[in-house]
């Protein structure tokens, strides 16, 4: 095992995940992101003209209901300083590596006083064909601004002492986050109950744990205050979209292949497993058009004069600062969003207590296509010839089996007990990787959602990987505990 753990080995792991990280970046640069491009610039854009909605060039221009304004503000800030959308995609690349580095520098963190290299190279080697976030970094998206993020607040939160340096930083930092996916939110609840267990022999500080709460409650005051002022609820986050993505999420296994024009337009997969006879698709097109239009009925009185007059242009408005970024999600009045919100929440609930069994076992199947990337029937279809499916099958091989050795050494170490070295950032990493794949379950299925975490989802396997080998090499004998 001498070369595994070899410094050697490390550089040349690290030049080779290098190396393929500027590949990506560079045949990504003339790559179109789809429609969350167009909506996210024309954020930035919008508040750039002192508004934030990416429909912000109409006369009477709706403020948006969609999105939370981290990434929109992080766009605005690098547009501030002169960088295009080239340069913006650069940078998110720079952000990747740092990521890495973030997570290597909380590795030797475990490994430096052991003087092996073991997990790191462990880490890189299983980095190296999981290529997700290095691909998404070079799109306009915000996984890689969450993962960096992430992977900061996780080195914070591991190898700085207790202080209130550390504490401020942690609330801050989650509070960053949190405006980016505010799915985020409960991660500083669960990291204050990993302190807890970890120190609670030398003394938990419950002074510094409210005080964490208490600025990263008060970093969403301003977007719940914007809420309040422009669309007359305080919340904070978007007035949309949970209950939408979550309606999606119950329906599209049943439409495979359905673009459906009642929302946003979401174009269904085609997966390969499915969950439905094809007899039946047609009927349950007809049941989920049937349940938009009890909706529609219902949210009827709230559609203004300024929603119809609107309604047209926002399925086929083409921004004229960037004709080539297509489609932007349609926005429409406060109290209309707000009660069609509701009422595909109660729709929702209503569906899933008609249907328990088939919500739980789709819901099954969703826990494992959030880390494994799915063949789609039509690009499988599409694809004609040997090297066309090696691209459509690549990242479904590569998902598959780097979920399926997670659950393998890391059920090992479970059942056995394996009592681990690192063990604040083996906790730290399994919980932000149960944590993302069980928060998403409700919601339609998108490997993306996990994306940020991936990283983490790799060190779980190297450090349980490495705890095995050493075991081997050992004869049996325990790992050493690091606090």
């Amino acid at each position: 095992m001498a070369w595994l753990s070899s410094a050697r080995l490390f550089r040349v792991l690290a030049g080779l995940n290098l190396l393929v990280t500027v590949v990506l970046a560079v045949a990504s640069l003339h790559a179109i992101t789809p429609d969350d491009r167009s909506s996210y610039m024309g954020l930035a854009e919008g508040m750039l003209h002192g508004r934030y909605s990416a429909w912000y060039f109409l006369p009477d221009y709706l403020p948006d209901t969609f999105r939370n304004p981290g990434y929109p503000v992080f766009l605005l800030l690098l547009k501030s300083i002169g960088l295009h959308e080239t340069g913006i995609r650069l940078f998110q690349t720079g952000l990747y590596i740092g990521t890495i580095a973030l997570v290597l520098r909380l590795i030797k963190h475990c490994e430096g006083a052991n003087n092996t290299w073991l997990v790191r190279n462990l880490f890189l080697l299983l980095l190296l064909p999981n290529i997700q976030l290095a691909y998404l970094a070079a799109y306009i998206y915000p996984e890689v601004l969450v993962a960096f993020l992430i992977a900061f607040y996780g080195v914070v939160a591991i190898t700085w002492a207790p202080s209130w340096k550390r504490t401020l930083t942690l609330a801050l930092v989650a509070g960053m986050v949190f405006q980016l996916r505010p799915v985020f939110v409960f991660v500083p609840l669960i990291q204050l109950m990993l302190d807890y267990w970890q120190t609670r022999r030398q003394g938990f500080s419950w002074m510094h744990a409210a005080a964490l709460l208490l600025v990263f409650g008060a970093t969403m005051l301003p977007y719940g205050l914007w809420n309040l002022r422009h669309h007359g609820v305080f919340k904070t986050t978007s007035l949309e979209g949970g209950a939408g993505v979550m309606q999606i999420g119950f329906w599209a296994l049943r439409m495979p292949g359905y673009h459906e024009g009642r929302y946003w337009g979401n174009q269904m997969g085609d997966e390969v497993v499915s969950f439905t006879d094809t007899a039946a698709v047609k009927d349950h097109i007809a049941a989920f058009n049937h349940e938009w239009d009890v909706i529609d009925a219902q949210t009827k009185p709230l559609f203004t004069d300024l929603d119809r007059r609107y309604a047209a242009q926002m399925y086929h408005y083409t921004p004229p600062a960037w004709p080539d970024y297509g489609f932007l999600f349609p926005t429409y009045s406060s109290a209309y969003t707000i009660k069609r919100e509701q009422l595909l929440m109660k729709a929702n609930v209503a569906d899933i207590l008609r249907e328990p069994g088939y919500y739980f076992k789709t819901r099954l199947y969703t826990l494992v296509r959030l880390w494994v990337t799915g063949v789609q029937r039509p690009a499988w279809r599409a694809a004609t010839s040997p090297v066309a499916k090696i691209k459509v099958l690549y990242p479904t091989l590569v998902s598959g089996f780097t979920f399926l050795l997670a659950v393998a050494s890391i059920g090992w170490v479970l059942l056995s007990r394996r009592r681990m070295a690192c063990a604040p950032t083996w906790r730290l990493s399994l919980a932000l990787v149960v944590y993302f794949g069980l928060i998403h379950l409700p919601f339609a299925i998108q490997a993306r959602y996990t994306v940020p975490v991936r990283p983490w989802l790799l060190l779980s396997i190297a450090l349980a990987v490495g705890a095995w080998l050493t075991r081997r090499t050992q004869g049996g004998t325990q790992a050493p505990v690091s606090a």
